[in-house]
């Protein structure tokens, strides 16, 4: 076997193995996963505990940890029925596995301990609530807790999770997944990056090694790093302020960082990179009364909402959105939704593509009648129009996925800005295809030229390519493709697809841009 095939088989195995391991995140909430995550690690350290392998007692571990999540779980009913907003249960969940995976375990003797747990929980769980201006979260639940109980009381997080050899590997495959879910391995290279930066720098030449150990395998670095960096409603948004917010973690939480004779703790640097994040992310959070719903294909509707004041966004962002479901499944109450609706648009539009057997979050979205209440918040995303109204542009989209094609092409025309664009959009069925009077208009003002791909056509009527978007019709449709920047929106095994197929036509990699859903039924 040459080099060449030995190189091209472990290309096909990595991407076989990653493909496997997408399919299967891609059917859980990034929140599940978490929840998974942390609660797994939770759950070995108290096996490993009864074999001396941890050093943590089992039995405190246990005792601290329905402290904990006791605590958190009553502090945010109370806040949640207060303040009568949705309670998000899976949030709560995390923050508690989270902080009892940082304090040391205690028992029920250790009364100043005790007291260390119930505080860091309270504040927690209140920083959700109360410490939002304009209903927006500032601090790391987390981080704000643990400060808490440290200042207050003086009964600081001992980060015992990130410290222990023995977690290692389990702490690190399991965040990996965490990343790779969310898709922020840049966010954790600055953050990692910017912690080795500043203890290099800081350290003698010979002390180097022993740093090093310190840093990977002694230290919170790597579980801070997956379980709370990743953590989305305080982290900032867009692709410089994420690598800037990770840096600013990742250099004061580096063990040599101070400022003078005052060395701040991993929580404190995660509150001081939530304040850059705060700064450099849009505020708010808005109540959307839904006004009607628009079927626009087979299985496909708009949801219309009335947002309580003017959103600022761009056509391609998207929005995370929450529902009070009763009885929420593994896919939790929460998603990220691309906002179909163009900004000069009064009425804010949320495309749903619902399936045969629904997840509990999509079945209390169907139910929702004219006049019920969405709460939302965290407008964000780099999927958006070039500055560069000459730049000649490539829309692919894959059913659902065409939403944010119909607002930037709303927003074109809705502005009269002619632009050089060409949209392949690919169905099963020709009942699949959404939007098509507003392509048909863009045609007529702006010049928008699409191609509709069907797998199974069942009648005629459109100009349609019968089969699937592959490399053959990008060339005969776009034969100018080494002039255009090509968009890629649908779900993640398709816009995969896509992407091998233009950089198989030796598209660069920097004129392709993709934005993908994980089909959350």
């Amino acid at each position: 076997m040459t080099d060449s095939v030995r190189a091209a088989t472990k290309r096909e195995t990595n991407f076989a193995i990653t493909r496997m391991a997408d399919a299967v995140l891609n059917h859980i909430t990034m929140y599940r996963l978490v929840l998974a995550y942390t609660g797994g690690l939770l759950l070995l350290a108290f096996l490993l505990g009864f074999a001396h392998l941890v050093p943590v007692d089992p039995t405190a571990l246990a005792f601290s940890a329905v402290v904990i999540l006791g605590t958190c779980w009553l502090s945010n009913r109370v806040f949640a029925a207060v303040l009568r907003v949705p309670a998000n249960m899976e949030s709560y969940a995390i923050t508690a596995l989270i902080l009892t995976l940082l304090f040391a375990p205690v028992t029920a003797k250790n009364g100043a301990g005790v007291a260390g747990l119930v505080v860091a929980s309270v504040v927690a769980i209140a920083s959700k609530f109360l410490i939002a201006p304009g209903r927006k979260h500032i601090f790391n639940p987390v981080a704000a807790g643990a400060t808490a109980a440290a200042l207050l009381l003086g009964q600081p997080a001992t980060w015992w999770v990130g410290g222990n050899a023995v977690l290692l590997l389990p702490v690190f495959l399991g965040g990996l997944l965490v990343v790779r879910k969310v898709r922020q391995f840049g966010m954790l290279g600055a953050y990692v990056a910017a912690n080795l930066a500043v203890t290099l720098a800081t350290t003698p030449l010979a002390m180097m090694p022993m740093a090093l150990n310190q840093t990977f395998l002694s230290s919170p670095l790597l579980f801070a790093g997956f379980a709370m960096l990743t953590e989305p409603l305080t982290a900032a948004h867009g692709r410089r302020s994420r690598l800037l917010f990770g840096a600013i973690i990742g250099a004061i939480s580096s063990a040599n960082f101070h400022i003078g004779s005052f060395y701040p703790t991993p929580e404190m640097a995660f509150l001081a990179g939530n304040l850059f994040a705060w700064a450099a992310t849009p505020k708010g959070r808005f109540r959307l009364t839904l006004l009607r719903i628009e079927k626009m294909a087979s299985g496909c509707y708009d949801f219309v909402f009335q947002p309580d004041r003017r959103l600022a966004f761009e056509a391609g962002q998207y929005i995370d959105w929450t529902l009070d479901v009763p009885a929420p499944d593994n896919r939790g109450n929460r998603r990220t939704f691309t906002i179909a609706s163009a900004p000069g648009e009064k009425e804010l539009r949320l495309g749903v593509k619902f399936h045969p057997e629904p997840s509990a979050f999509k079945r209390t979205l169907a139910s929702l009648q004219p006049g019920d209440v969405v709460f939302a918040s965290h407008i964000a995303g780099h999927f958006t129009l070039p500055r560069d109204p000459a730049a000649k542009l490539a829309f692919l989209a894959g059913g659902i996925g065409v939403t944010p094609f119909r607002a930037m092409v709303e927003e074109l025309v809705g502005r009269g800005e002619k632009r050089d664009v060409v949209l392949l959009y690919g169905n099963n069925r020709l009942s699949d295809i959404a939007y098509a009077e507003l392509f048909q208009e863009a045609a007529a003002t702006i010049g928008l030229r699409t191609v509709y791909a069907v797998a199974e056509p069942e009648e005629q009527g459109y100009d349609i390519h019968k089969g699937y978007i592959d490399e053959a019709l990008i060339r005969r449709e776009i034969p100018d493709w080494r002039e255009r920047v090509f968009y890629i929106s649908g779900p993640r095994a398709m816009v995969v697809r896509f992407e091998r197929a233009l950089r198989a036509l030796g598209v660069p990699r920097g004129r392709i841009k993709t934005d993908f859903f994980p089909g959350f039924a």
